[in-house]
């Protein structure tokens, strides 16, 4: 009796994969090719080619992978919210997208795999796991947003991009570096308290902790949200009478829902939300999200920007950013691309809170 297609196909699956890996050793060697040691962020320590001409990038990572070498790319890892292609490269457009599973690594060859993600034990075991599956180094990089110069600095080392990191890490000098250390010097009395709103109707939303709120604690305000905090991909839910209790100075509405903003429009059109007096009052805000979420999901460099304009927004007494000169100079640097002043009021004004409560959709003057 012939084997079921299916049930051979399972069955051959795991030899296809030792066999791949053998192919590929774990240590990242290949025949005849000049090898170096290199240590992640992690403390790992790993062999790579000497020359690293593909690199593969796991979620989140595509947009700082984007910002340093773009060319060495070998996959897309993340979706892009609608309308927002036209800012990034056709080059990049072509990529295939991948999320991380040993069988798309191995056929796209790269030559080390860079995980942009928290670095903690279990981090660091998923890390040993992929690299063991696919037979190709993982280079850990830390998410965490103070760490962002040793971050560009190590993936400059390792790609070869010094020159492109340094400019990376000039920006953060220049603009966000003084934001976190004025957050540092506000008192707890003076601190805004800002909730951020997520899912359809708004009520889900990351306590301070979360890598997807982190921003609101950089900037120097205090996340109003008690809730249990949700690993992974957050969002824990609540009730609309918490958030009356918590009665933030400020409502910041996610980019998930991109440029439909169904959740900003929820808020402002629901007769329950109109209790809640930042947004009655027009003290709810359309975080800016082309070509990706500046402020979370990913919750890669694009949060550079994010931080910025959360700063602006909440302390402009106290933080004096130009956000127009920050955002052209950070499209130039970290997605090369040079913005039209048409270009940047579109992606500084996405929707104002006046013409949120009026229900328009209509973008604002700068």
């Amino acid at each position: 009796m012939k084997r079921p297609v299916n049930t051979l196909s399972r069955w051959l699956l795991p030899l296809f994969l030792l066999l791949l890996a053998a192919c590929h050793p774990s240590d990242g060697k290949k025949p005849g090719i000049a090898t170096r040691e290199v240590v992640d962020m992690a403390g790992r320590r790993m062999t790579v080619p000497a020359i690293i001409e593909r690199a593969y990038s796991t979620r989140p990572g595509s947009v700082t992978l984007y910002a340093i070498a773009p060319d060495l790319m070998v996959n897309r890892s993340l979706w892009m919210t609608d309308g927002a292609e036209r800012f990034m490269s056709p080059a990049y457009l072509k990529l295939p997208f991948s999320d991380g599973s040993a069988e798309e690594i191995v056929r796209l060859h790269p030559d080390v795999i860079i995980s942009y993600f928290s670095i903690n034990r279990q981090s660091i075991d998923q890390a040993d796991r992929l690299s063991q599956r696919t037979g190709v180094p993982v280079f850990m990089v830390d998410m965490e947003m103070k760490r962002y110069p040793e971050a560009f600095a190590a993936m400059g080392e390792l790609l070869g991009r010094q020159e492109q990191a340094a400019r990376m890490s000039a920006y953060l000098e220049k603009w966000l570096l003084p934001v976190f250390a004025k957050a540092g010097q506000i008192p707890q009395s003076q601190k805004k308290r800002v909730y951020y709103a997520e899912g359809n109707r708004g009520l889900n939303t990351d306590p301070s902790g979360s890598f997807h709120s982190q921003i609101i604690d950089l900037v120097g305000a205090t996340n109003v949200a008690q809730v249990g905090l949700l690993s992974g991909k957050g969002m824990s839910g609540v009730s609309m009478e918490q958030v009356l209790q918590w009665n933030p100075d400020v409502v910041i509405v996610w980019t998930g829902m991109g440029p439909s903003m169904t959740t900003l429009r929820n808020i402002t059109a629901d007769s329950l939300w109109q209790r809640v007096p930042a947004v009655r009052e027009g003290r709810i805000h359309q975080i800016p999200y082309l070509p990706f979420g500046w402020f979370d999901r990913p919750p890669g460099t694009n949060r550079i920007l994010g931080a910025l304009w959360l700063a602006r927004l909440l302390y402009p007494e106290v933080c004096h950013i130009d956000l127009e000169a920050a955002t052209k100079e950070y499209f130039t640097i970290f997605f090369h691309r040079d913005l039209t002043d048409a270009e940047l009021r579109e992606v500084l004004h996405p929707f104002t809170s006046g013409d949120a409560a009026q229900g328009q959709s209509t973008q604002s003057k700068p």
